[in-house]
């Protein structure tokens, strides 16, 4: 995004699309997580679409800081920047804990990454987690298959 909007109330609402907040390839950086994460509207929304974009490990932070995001089913984070550190920011973030899929296909969160989620208490209802194509070995593949806070997924896709 080159020129970040000036009104992100109005940006957000532009991309509304039923009960989902659709951001996928609109250039969105760390920088504009803060003010996306600061939003109370987002509170309203049980989708987040933030693929492709342009976010890194300091925005999953940012956004992980954002007391907005209860209601939240699905993160969608794919194709961006996020290695084991924003792997485990959100394994650490209990605004998560309603979390039904989330989507981190193509990052970088390896082994470590995938650890880290197995091990999230937070993270407990999730049905569905997609680490395709995230350098995830062997041991990140059986922490996974293997964490007693996963007994709820039922759809995971690794490398």
């Amino acid at each position: 995004m080159e020129n970040p909007p000036e009104d992100w109330e109005a940006f957000l609402k532009e991309h509304i699309e039923g009960d989902s907040i659709n951001l996928e390839e609109k250039k969105i950086t760390d920088a504009h997580i803060e003010n996306i994460a600061g939003m109370s509207m987002i509170g309203e929304f049980s989708r987040l679409e933030l693929g492709n974009n342009e976010i890194t490990d300091d925005g999953v932070k940012t956004l992980c800081a954002s007391p907005y995001l209860e209601n939240l089913r699905v993160l969608n984070l794919k194709s961006n920047e996020i290695t084991a550190v924003g792997a485990e920011t959100l394994a650490g973030c209990k605004s998560l804990s309603n979390l039904d899929q989330l989507i981190l296909k193509f990052n970088k969160v390896g082994d470590e990454g995938a650890i880290a989620l197995s091990k999230s208490e937070y993270l407990s209802k999730l049905t569905t987690l997609d680490l395709f194509r995230n350098r995830v070995g062997d041991d990140g593949a059986r922490a996974i298959k293997t964490s007693q806070h996963f007994s709820r997924l039922n759809r995971l896709r690794l490398d």
